[in-house]
């Protein structure tokens, strides 16, 4: 069975010797579907890929674009394939440090019981998660881990901050899944209790009503999260996530 790298590379290859998008623009999800003989989810995880690569473009309501580049700009990032995409994500992580603390401040002002309600139970979740032995505990991990931020936000009463983060997560959801597992755990896989410890400071602060220390752990938690992936991926030797500002790279936990 193929699999969302070998497709990728199928379609990228059939993109540059002329065989697909000879107008610039892709078939549909379900003509490459059906070209390739695989399914709609495997064609949507393998666009996914390429388009965090920065080879085509899915514009909502009109199709699929291949970028304007020279095929020698685009050939270098495929050997990234199966890492993570170098230029996306720190994006995402610094959209993260823009939104999230904002958002955790604005929630300590307007949570209600039930919004702390369910953010202890995702917490209690999480400890259950890192002390006990538990099947999947990497993935059940990341689910809880998506549903607090989440939940921080949607405390903020606001639905566009909401629609705006639910897709700077979906984004870095897409593009997780070209991280390489084998070598480089999902956060949450490696350090369980640090995160938790986080979580449970940006919880009590907007349960407390303290908006300036919510905004102070959320940005916190953020900016450890990526100081940590780099770090411990440099130890690796490994140079696939590089944040945006240099002065990340010389910083210690916060």
């Amino acid at each position: 069975m193929i699999t969302r790298k070998e497709l990728a590379i199928c379609i990228y290859n059939q993109i540059k010797e002329g065989k697909l998008g000879q107008s610039g623009k892709l078939p549909s999800e379900r003509e490459l579907a059906s070209f390739f003989n695989v399914t709609r989810p495997l064609i949507r995880e393998a666009l996914a890929v390429l388009e965090a690569l920065g080879i085509i473009e899915v514009r909502d309501r009109q199709g699929i674009f291949i970028k304007e580049k020279s095929w020698s700009e685009i050939t270098l990032p495929l050997s990234f394939l199966a890492d993570w995409p170098l230029d996306v994500l720190p994006q995402v992580f610094e959209a993260r440090m823009i939104l999230e603390p904002k958002a955790a401040a604005i929630a300590a002002k307007r949570r209600t019981d039930s919004d702390v309600e369910k953010l202890q139970v995702t917490l209690v979740e999480m400890e259950r998660l890192f002390k006990e032995d538990v099947p999947e505990k990497a993935s059940l991990g990341e689910k809880w881990n998506s549903i607090f931020h989440a939940l921080v936000v949607a405390a903020t009463r606001n639905d566009v901050l909401c629609r705006l983060h639910e897709g700077i997560i979906r984004l870095y959801e897409r593009n997780a899944t070209s991280f390489p597992k084998e070598n480089v755990p999902m956060p949450f896989e490696k350090w369980p209790k640090e995160i938790w410890i986080e979580h449970t400071n940006i919880a009590n602060a907007i349960t407390d009503g303290n908006s300036k220390e919510a905004e102070e752990w959320a940005y916190k938690h953020i900016n450890n999260t990526q100081v940590r992936i780099y770090h411990f991926t440099q130890s690796l030797g490994l140079q696939i996530f590089l944040p945006l500002n240099n002065h990340y790279m010389g910083m210690d936990l916060i």
